[in-house]
């Protein structure tokens, strides 16, 4: 019972390297087998190829490594402020074609070491192959981790302020928009209660999720909340009210240019993409 409950401890505390590198293996044997194209001869009996699938092995893992140290850079840079359909297919293109540069190496290092001639119709089959196989490694890999960033609770996300050598935390949920006014950036609350900071909006536009927050304009930095309505106006410009009030006019109104425009609706309406 001793070696079972360690096993199940050892198990649980490495499930994920286990898990990982159990796929490894089985894509490795899988992409041994369909590139090997001796094995499709009608002529030939089968035989394991242990010295491919080692090599497909040694070649998965410089693939993960890629993929990680990928993913942890698009984690930190664009999947912490939006997880959206353009970013992700951006994260899948640029570690495909990291790949393919480490599989074009390896590929010509092999052929030099066993004095081979280049075929470029099997390494092409090979390289889309790898590439095939990379996506499924990717998705079952990553694809809950990006679900979880793209379903992460916003209620747990907050905005830590610092004024007047006081420091207060500011949930988004409560946030309806940024606005500036003589040199000083505010966060107004959906309360209608509004606070000084020592952001700048450029800074602020920095930290903030993108699919969540917009930078309207000079002045603004508008929450999906706080808009009440949006007018097209002179010019192609949009008119959006906000709500709540920082004045004492019925709706807060401020105008979108038409070089804005679209990249507003985009973000206001996004299944009108």
């Amino acid at each position: 019972m001793e070696v079972i409950e360690s096993f199940k401890s050892f198990y649980r505390k490495h499930a994920v390297i286990i898990r990982n590198l159990t796929v490894l293996i089985l894509l490795s044997i899988i992409t041994s087998h369909l590139t090997n194209h001796e094995l499709f001869s009608p002529n030939s009996s089968y035989d394991f190829p242990w010295e491919s699938t080692l090599i497909s092995v040694g070649l998965g893992i410089i693939i993960s490594w890629i993929a990680h140290q990928n993913f942890k850079y698009y984690t930190t840079h664009y999947f912490s402020k939006s997880v959206s359909t353009t970013v992700i297919i951006r994260y899948v293109l640029s570690t495909l074609g990291i790949i393919s540069i480490a599989y074009l190496v390896v590929y010509c290092l092999l052929i030099w070491l066993t004095h081979n001639n280049f075929e470029f119709y099997y390494f092409l089959i090979g390289l889309l192959v790898t590439l095939l196989l990379c996506v499924i490694a990717m998705t079952l890999m990553y694809g809950e981790k990006i679900y979880k960033l793209h379903k992460s609770n916003f209620s747990n996300l907050s905005l830590t302020v610092q004024r007047n050598g006081k420091t207060v935390k500011v949930s988004y949920q409560e946030i309806a928009y940024f606005f500036s006014e003589e040199k000083v950036v505010y966060i107004m609350k959906i309360n209608g209660e509004s606070i000084a900071t020592e952001f700048t909006l450029q800074e602020l536009e920095e930290k903030l999720i993108q699919n969540v927050f917009f930078r309207a304009n000079r002045q603004f930095i508008l929450h999906l909340s706080s808009i009440n309505e949006v007018t097209t106006i002179e010019n192609g410009k949009l008119q959006v009210s906000l709500q709540p009030k920082k004045t004492d006019s019925d709706h807060l109104q401020l105008v979108v240019s038409r070089y804005k425009k679209q990249e507003f609706l985009n973000w206001f309406n996004p299944s009108e993409k």
